[in-house]
């Protein structure tokens, strides 16, 4: 499927992406992932034990304090789309560095902000309500991060790298897990050793917090000393016209986007069951630890940090469409029995459920491992970056209703195995997705280019 050529006003050829370049943006944009990721994660790993800081010590029944937990997470998740729309119109127009600049800069202060943030015996409910908000507003930014660096990154990476440099810029989110639950734990031990009752929940939790929001400021420095605008970017330059956004949502463009959100709607439900409905499911096991859990759990993850940039070669040697699709019939079957037959706990031994978590991991969002690659690739060089941030976090609105969809599916099968159906649906997706779209691992983004969508 040969690309449709948009015809570009500079005469010039652009210039190759030197290795060296490619080498620094990746490095650059993998370590975003990581430090976005981290942020992503606070929430759940790091805030979560400490919630009751911000709520009333009594009074809120069990459903409306889970409620509130969601809406915590729920509010950084939201604020991602929106950031993609704000900083890949940034990242078209006036550059992607630029846009990842300060995207990076408004992350940290976010993440400084919460660090600082007074609890209910100060705020009374405000407490609650500004964390929601402060999440929200820091998700916009965290959006805006993998926006503009990743298509940098992409379009600084000689063609034939380009699938292995994707797979290391995913490297960043199981890297981020390892990291935020390991600063967890080693703060949670002091506070039991110190043998201080509510330590943590008072002043512990701010600790791995603060961690992200130094990282997230020296991360952001680093970029900006070291990585240069994408090559494609530089020859094409700052034009004016339509926003990115409105002729994304027009023509080819149009239909390219639409195959990203089939797509990605599927990634992203795979991706859900596995972080956050199965660790769930593991930690209601009757006999196992939660130190045991989450040994498992980050095994697992260590397991998928190796295996993303091996992914993303396969994926350019055998091409994306290939590969995806493949990922989507794993994950539509493979992934549902291993995912059954660890929640019916058919093995008890730690090796055991260690091997099948990484199997689970592994049938069920390796594709990620090739997304970076071809969601640049499926958008030519004006639009890359709002079709990248658009495609990549829109598809996230879906997949955050999980739980929803796991509850209608227990109206009519035991709760447990509901997870399963959704890997099914969501590998069902990805194969559908991967199908609608062309082969695009030869497309050049030194150009202004679009994979035929036929």
């Amino acid at each position: 499927m040969n690309p449709t050529t948009v015809p570009s006003s500079e005469p010039s050829s652009p210039p190759t992406p030197s290795i060296a370049q490619g080498r620094r943006a990746t490095r650059g944009a993998s370590m975003g992932f990581a430090v976005d990721s981290y942020d992503i994660y606070l929430p759940v790993v790091a805030v979560g034990p400490a919630l009751s800081y911000f709520m009333p010590s009594s009074s809120l029944s069990p459903g409306t304090v889970a409620l509130l937990n969601g809406m915590v997470f729920a509010a950084t998740l939201l604020g991602r789309p929106l950031g993609a729309v704000i900083f890949g119109s940034i990242a078209d127009s006036l550059g992607r560095r630029r846009a990842t600049l300060i995207a990076m800069y408004g992350s940290g202060v976010g993440t400084l902000a919460l660090a600082l943030m007074p609890g209910y015996q100060l705020l009374g409910i405000g407490a609650m309500i500004g964390l929601i908000l402060l999440r929200l507003v820091t998700g916009v930014f965290l959006g805006g991060q993998y926006t503009g660096a990743v298509p940098l990154a992409m379009e600084s990476s000689p063609k034939p790298k380009r699938g292995l440099y994707g797979g290391l810029i995913t490297m960043g989110f199981p890297i981020a897990f390892c990291t935020v639950s390991a600063v967890t734990f080693s703060v949670q031990a002091l506070n039991s050793r110190l043998s201080e009752q509510g330590a943590y929940q008072q002043w512990g939790w701010r600790i791995p917090v603060l961690i992200g929001a130094i990282v997230t400021f020296a991360f952001a420095y680093y970029y900006q000393r070291t990585v240069d605008e994408s090559p494609a970017w530089r020859e094409r330059g700052a034009r004016k016209g339509p926003s990115p956004l409105a002729q994304l949502l027009r023509g080819d463009s149009a239909r390219s986007l639409r195959q990203v959100l089939i797509l990605m709607s599927g990634a992203w439900l795979c991706g859900n069951a596995t972080s956050a409905s199965y660790p769930v499911a593991l930690r209601a096991l009757d006999d196992i630890t939660p130190e045991s859990a989450t040994a498992v759990l980050v095994i697992a993850e260590v397991v998928l940090i190796a295996a993303y940039p091996l992914c993303g070669a396969l994926s350019q040697r055998i091409g994306r469409r290939r590969f995806l699709s493949l990922c989507g019939i794993v994950a539509a079957t493979v992934a549902p029995a291993f995912y059954c037959v660890l929640v019916s706990n058919l093995t008890t031994s730690f090796v055991g459920r260690v091997l099948l978590t990484a199997g689970l991991f592994l049938s069920a969002i390796c594709c990620f491992g090739s997304t970076a690659s071809y969601l640049s690739e499926r958008f030519r060089t004006d639009l890359r970056a709002t079709g990248y941030g658009v495609g990549y976090s829109m598809a996230l609105i879906v997949a955050s209703f999980y739980a929803f969809y796991e509850g209608l599916l227990a109206e009519f099968m035991p709760q447990r195995y509901t997870t399963a159906v959704v890997y099914v649906i969501g590998g069902l997706l990805l194969l559908v997705g991967a199908l609608r779209g062309p082969e695009t691992k030869d497309v050049d983004l030194t150009s202004d280019t679009l994979a035929s969508t036929r």
